[in-house]
């Protein structure tokens, strides 16, 4: 084994395909430069993110919010309890659960009303 092929610890080297060479200096006037901004904060990245984006994809998309990230908690957390309903079901039989499915559907279709706003 050579002292290449060894894991000599710290960060791996990037690829040349990854590696960021290029600085670009943009000129912008006080009103692009102040779009610029706000889009980008937004977006919730920085300026240079949000610049990348655009380049790579044509759009940016915007980050989720702590709002959305709770709802998004909630909705798993109703998928184990329906999984949790169809262990009871396999086990015990139907006529044990229906009242919880009809609670937990109404539930559940709130939450995806209000994450598609």
């Amino acid at each position: 084994m050579t002292t290449q092929d060894k894991n000599r610890g710290g960060r791996p080297t990037k690829k040349l395909s990854e590696k960021r060479r290029y600085s670009v200096l943009l000129k912008l006037n006080t009103m692009e430069y102040f779009t610029l901004k706000s889009k980008a904060s937004e977006a919730g990245v920085n300026k240079n993110e949000y610049l990348r984006s655009l380049i790579s994809e044509g759009q940016v998309r915007a980050r989720i919010t702590v709002e959305q990230m709770k709802e998004i908690r909630l909705l798993s957390g109703m998928a184990n309890n329906i999984n949790q309903i169809a262990h009871r079901l396999n086990t015990f039989g139907v006529s044990t659960v229906p009242t919880e499915l009809k609670m937990l559907k109404l539930l559940i279709e709130e939450q995806l009303k209000s994450l598609k706003r």
